[in-house]
This record gives structure tokens, sequence and C-alpha cells, in this order.
């Protein structure tokens, strides 16, 4: 009778060979799984929307626009624009783009928050649009007739919003407004003339942007001439009533401004006045 005796070289060969798959299968169907689904997860977790925002150039220098575009994988729960504290309504265009018309100067801030409540914010300084008054050049008194330079760059003097304020509080339409002349710098000259109040005319210049400028002209006697005075510059009006207070009052001399240079006319017709603001 034969016996058969198993081999221990065979055995311990087996056996090596199920010892030394452990670790590839551990690290295949336990440790890198782990990873996988943690990684995912945190992504899942932690991703938050990459915005990208661009202002546009103008044209008229009155409105702009601003164009952001999200790039995210998960979907947005909400979106903000604001613009010194006032929000703004974006409007939606193709895919997931997003624009919104700017009618003014400032800080632009954008907020996207996605649906995993990750979110992302950016800022975009606008500046291109006209937020500086018209300037008033010089000015002349003749025959009861003041006549102003005004210039302005950008969007220009608007003709239907120049008036002036007489010392009664009544209201003054200009004479004549007149486009005269272009510069190289981009700036447009006008010229505008008023009937005078010799007690105090306030004059009102708006561009066509709503930057507005103001100016007191009122007169003194010296002799027998009328001499034209001009108080300081200013960029608004009183926002309840709209005329200012520093209309001098009937009767009362006012001191010319000390940093504006003053001539006499030589004239003995006593109105003939001309002064120019530096």
């Amino acid at each position: 009778m034969e016996y058969y005796q198993k081999s221990s070289y065979r055995s311990s060969k087996k056996y090596k060979q199920k010892s030394s798959g452990g670790l590839p299968d551990l690290l295949l169907f336990y440790i890198l799984p782990f990873v996988l689904f943690n990684s995912i997860l945190f992504y899942c977790v932690a991703s938050s929307p990459k915005i990208s925002l661009e202002v546009q150039d103008t044209n008229d220098y009155l409105s702009t626009e601003a164009s952001m575009t999200i790039e995210s994988w998960f979907p947005t729960k909400s979106i903000s624009f604001n613009m010194d504290g006032e929000e703004l309504e974006p409007v939606k265009g193709k895919r997931r783009t997003y624009t919104v018309p700017i009618t003014r100067n400032g800080v632009l801030e954008v907020t996207v928050v996605n649906l995993n409540g990750m979110s992302s914010t950016v800022f975009r300084h606008v500046n291109v649009l006209d937020d500086i008054p018209p300037s008033f050049e010089n000015a002349t008194l003749d025959d009861g007739i003041l006549t102003l330079r005004v210039t302005d760059s950008q969007s220009l003097v608007n003709s239907d919003a120049i008036y002036a304020v007489d010392s009664t509080g009544a209201q003054r339409t200009p004479l004549s407004v007149e486009r005269i002349e272009d510069t190289v710098d981009n700036t447009t000259a006008y010229s505008l003339t008023f009937e005078m109040d010799l007690n105090g005319l306030h004059v009102y210049v708006q561009d066509k942007a709503g930057n507005e400028a103001q100016k007191t002209f009122s007169t003194h006697k010296e002799g027998n001439l009328d001499v034209l005075e001009v108080g300081p510059e200013e960029e608004s009006a009183d926002p309840d009533t709209g005329i200012p207070n520093t209309l001098p009052d009937d009767g009362q001399e006012t001191e010319p401004a000390a940093d504006l240079p003053q001539e006499e006319a030589s004239s003995s017709g006593g109105s003939d006045v001309s002064i120019v603001i530096e």
C-alpha cells in the first residue's frame, strides 16, 4: 500500500502566496476608497464658487455695465450685487452669466453663495463715469448782463438744467447758452448770459450726469461803478429748499472773495466790470 504525504514545501509556498496578497488588498479595497470618499466629501463641503467680474467701459460717461460669470460644480443658492450699500438687481444671461447696469462711480461688491453654504465675494472699483461738476472759468458784467464762461468734460453741460435764483428767491432762466469751444483735452466751453440782479444772483449749472456746480454773483458800489463780486464755488444746493443761504441781503454790502483777483472798469458808465476766476 502506498502512502502519499502532502509536501510541506508546497503548503508553505501557498501560505506565503496567501499572506503576501494581504497588503495590496488592504490598500485597494480599504485605504484607497476611504481616502477617495473623504476627498470627495471634503470637496463637496468646502468647495466655493469662482467669480469672474468685469466692469465695461462707457460711451457716454453716464452709465456702464458689469458682467459676472460663475464657475462651480454646485448650484447657486443666492447672488447679491451691492454698490456702496445699495442693492442692485442683476439680469441673468446665458448659462451662469449675470449683468447689472451701473449709473455712478463707487465700489461694486458681488457675493455668490453655493448650495453647500460656501460663498465667495469680489470687489471692483468703478471710476469710468462722470462725477466731476462743471467749472466756472470767468465772469463779466456789462450793462446789467452777466456773462459766464463754464467748462465741462466727459458728459458735457445740460442746457436744460441751467438757471439762477435772484435775491428775492425768484428763479431766472439764462438769456442764452452757447457752446463756444472744444479743447484738445476733451473739455468743452460754454458761454452763459443772465440778467444780473445787483443784490445777488446764484447760478446753477449741471452736466448730463447730474453733477451740479453753483456760484453766487453780486455787486457793490465803488463811486459810480458797480463792482462784481464772486462767491466761492459750490457743488450742491440745499436739499430742502434748493436755494443756498449765501445770497446777500438787500442793501447789505458783501466783501469780495479774498482769493479772486478783481478788475474795475475805467469807463464812466459805471456798469462795465470784469473778473477772472482762477
